[in-house]
């Protein structure tokens, strides 16, 4: 039982920790310097970090995860229910799949590891038995099926849980009811009664794109200038316009019981031009991991960066059109360049140059480096 290891492996650690505080020549000086006693090991510089260098142009959203991660750390949450539940609301292609993914890989060195339910699969009520097993009667009901990942929503006595509901607003009234009573006590019993899945040691978040498509239509109609709107760029609104844009969208989907039930309602920025270019780069050092076992490493020349960011950004789809771009213009040709080059067990690793020159792309040895 992995999660009673924990347990005692984490009173252990408490108790020497404990007796070093109180024994020894330098008492003092241990007792002012130790650290709160907390069973939870995660360190939540690192993990912000890891966050802050994936995620680009977010600040608001990212200030959120630290003071939560700083509030579980210090385990101080109320224990009969879970420990941080979040909705993230904003248009698709901003980052708030991908926080949840980085923070399961900074948590649990896995990206994938946690639970995530896809809700536009539970659209209708009859689907409610998915979370919850079939009812008394009904084939598989003994069974206690669901398609929870229980192991990954209990997590363990030192690292929390993670779960993810995305796109919210397509779940049936039915499903959000039964989510109501797990934000409300953070216990869920599987119809059969014989299974119950504790999400009390669990972060649980919410994507949304309620309000989005009202925000970019609003945005449209202030916009003055035919050039922008045939470049697909609106003018960018004020937070507190957004906010109340998209809060008038949300109270008439979800329910106060639902939204008062949830720790931290979060709206992520629109990406703009300020943003581009980050993340672009961002993208393109996830490139350069990937590029390791071939020993190249690419840079972009001011010209690739200022097309990538004239065809790639489009508000309309975020980041994801960003990365069709990079994808059209860089990985394409890329792959095409290292399947063409001569191939040397002993070539070392070499700097490569992409520039946009004449309407392609092209690659040179950066043999400054060299």
């Amino acid at each position: 039982m992995p999660f009673v290891n924990d347990m005692l492996q984490s009173f252990a650690q408490q108790k020497i920790a404990k007796e070093e505080e109180n024994t020894g020549p330098n008492q003092s000086t241990k007792s002012s310097s130790a650290t709160v006693v907390t069973r939870f090991t995660f360190d939540v510089n690192k993990v912000m970090q890891h966050l802050k260098s994936h995620i680009a142009g977010q600040q608001e959203a990212l200030n959120a995860i630290e003071q939560m991660l700083r509030l579980v750390r210090a385990d101080i949450a109320d224990p009969s229910r879970p420990l941080y539940i979040a909705l993230f609301l904003g248009p698709t292609g901003v980052g708030k799949t991908e926080i949840v993914r980085l923070l399961a890989e900074a948590l649990h060195g896995n990206r994938e590891a946690f639970c995530r339910v896809d809700m536009n699969t539970l659209s209708q009520e009859h689907y409610a038995a998915s979370l919850t097993g079939a009812p008394p009667g009904y084939v598989g009901s003994k069974e206690g099926t669901t398609i929870l990942d229980k192991e990954k929503i209990v997590g363990s006595y030192r690292t929390p849980g993670i779960v993810l509901f995305d796109e919210m607003e397509k779940a049936s009234n039915t499903v959000l009811q039964t989510l109501l009573n797990v934000f409300d006590n953070g216990l869920m019993t599987v119809a059969s009664g014989q299974i119950t899945i504790n999400f009390r040691n669990s972060l649980i978040f919410m994507t949304s794109n309620i309000g989005a498509r009202e925000v970019q239509e609003y945005a449209r109609r202030k916009s003055h200038s035919k050039l922008r709107h045939f470049l697909r760029v609106t003018r960018p609104l004020s937070i507190e316009t957004t906010r109340k844009l998209i809060q008038e969208q949300l109270e008439t989907r979800l329910s106060p019981e639902f939204l008062n039930r949830v720790d931290d309602i979060i709206t992520f920025n629109w990406l703009d031009e300020t943003a581009v270019e980050d993340i672009i780069l961002l993208h393109i050092r996830q490139l350069n991991q990937r590029l390791l076992h071939h020993r190249v490493d690419i840079h972009l020349e001011p010209s690739m960066l200022a097309h990538l960011a004239e065809v790639g950004f489009d508000q309309r789809y975020g980041a994801r059109s960003l990365k069709r771009a990079i994808r059209r213009y860089v990985e394409v040709p890329l792959a095409k360049y290292l399947l063409s080059r001569s191939w040397e067990s002993e070539m070392p690793s070499e700097r490569v140059i992409v520039a946009w020159r004449n309407g392609d792309t092209h690659f040179r040895k950066d043999l400054q480096k060299e």
